[in-house]
């Protein structure tokens, strides 16, 4: 049984209980619900359809906020760095497409490796070796800090192997997408193939072309290396979470880039960000492209149901959203692209797999979240957005 706050007249506090079998609020013709006010203790008061449109701001401890704009903005935050810090710590929610891909990578270096044992470990380590090894650096994923060229190219491929088999989500994932891009181009083979389906859908022009990506650096000193989990404000930590590793997020680095030229689908992917209330992390996510390609390479996925998709997805959440490099729109939007995942921008249930969905941490998030999870690809029409990005006079044409 699930618990939602609603809109009732007739109750002093100007809201009152409902219970559901179904975690669920009615959504038909005759009766459907909106997130309409926030109480002080950060609970989302919902209203029927129709009742939504005045506001009672209460008084004591029944005072309210309005569920405004800024309101979704920060619960969107919160909502999608509590899953992706869940999706990093519960790996049972993804391991079974997770270890599908880690499983295809290690065969595919293990085979290499037999035509030419020293070769494709000097390789190895001269082409990724210091994305793991950093030499002080506070790369995600990372295995150790000491200096790649201090280690002996055996023993680094040696902890990769390890990793992949027994490492943390990060590490693993951070393998996927660095031997797809850096050592598949190098060893070849019938995976080339299978890397390159995806990359027109995934990785077109724009994404990496700065007059249009519409990201800059942020002025002023970086923001040190935290263990804040996903793209909250470090004072939203107690709520979120914290993950293993330190390291320098995304959302730290990066803000929008107001200035960025006309672009028909830059244009187009703003627009759904700057409407639906959806939220800028460092820009749409080239690194969720190349793991899709990983994963069709090493992994299959392009034979996969859609369960196993989604839990890889979830894995990638896990990765970026939770590690504080993206928002969940600017990784779900290419896997969209991909044909991954049926996604509605701002919609996270229909996305999600059963193995989260359908356990008790999942089902918690669900209610907590009902208005974000459930109703975030809808909500946006009962509060103000922002004009579509093309069309803000800020925009330089090309």
């Amino acid at each position: 049984m699930s618990e939602f706050l609603v809109r009732d007249f007739s109750s002093q506090g100007g809201y009152t209980t409902k219970n559901t079998q179904n975690g669920r609020l009615p959504r038909s013709r005759h009766e459907s619900y909106v997130p309409w006010g926030v109480t002080l203790d950060s609970k989302v008061v919902y209203a029927k359809t129709g009742e939504h449109t005045g506001f009672n701001m209460g008084r004591g401890k029944y005072r309210l906020k309005p569920y405004d704009t800024n309101i979704s903005q920060t619960r969107r935050a919160e909502a999608q760095s509590v899953l992706g810090v869940m999706a990093l710590n519960v790996t049972e929610y993804t391991e079974e497409a997770v270890n599908k891909v880690s499983t295809g990578v290690k065969q595919y270096l293990q085979t290499h490796k037999r035509n030419d044992s020293q070769g494709v470990t000097e390789m190895v380590k001269a082409q990724i070796g210091h994305y793991f090894f950093t030499g002080g650096r506070m790369g995600f994923g990372r295995i150790s800090e000491e200096k790649a060229k201090d280690i002996a190219a055996s023993v680094i491929w040696e902890k990769l192997i390890l990793a992949l088999d027994s490492g943390t989500l990060e590490q693993k994932l951070a393998i996927h997408d660095a031997v797809g891009r850096k050592i598949l181009p190098k060893l070849k083979g019938p995976e080339e193939g299978k890397y390159a389906v995806l990359a027109n859908k995934v990785r077109e022009a724009w994404f990496d072309d700065s007059r249009y990506r519409g990201r800059r650096k942020k002025m002023g000193d970086a923001a040190p290396a935290s263990t804040v989990g996903g793209i909250v404000p470090a004072s939203s930590q107690d709520i979120v979470g914290a993950v293993d590793q330190k390291r320098n997020r995304g959302v730290d680095m990066f803000e929008r880039d107001p200035n960025r030229e006309e672009h028909a689908t830059a244009d187009s992917f703003y627009d759904d960000v700057d409407v639906r209330n959806l939220l800028f992390g460092a820009g749409i996510s080239g690194t969720t492209g190349t793991l899709l390609q990983a994963a069709c390479a090493f992994g299959g996925l392009h034979t996969w149901n859609a369960e196993l998709c989604k839990q890889y997805m979830l894995a990638i959440v896990g990765y970026l959203i939770g590690g504080g490099m993206h928002s969940f729109h600017e990784s779900m939007a290419i896997a969209q692209k991909a044909g991954i995942v049926n996604y509605n921008p701002g919609s996270y249930v229909e996305v999600l797999p059963t193995s989260f969905l359908q356990s008790v941490k999942g089902k918690n998030w669900v209610t907590r979240y009902y208005d974000v999870s459930v109703l975030g690809a809808i909500h946006w029409r009962y509060n103000s957005g922002r004009l579509p990005s093309h069309i803000q006079r800020s925009l330089v044409s090309d």
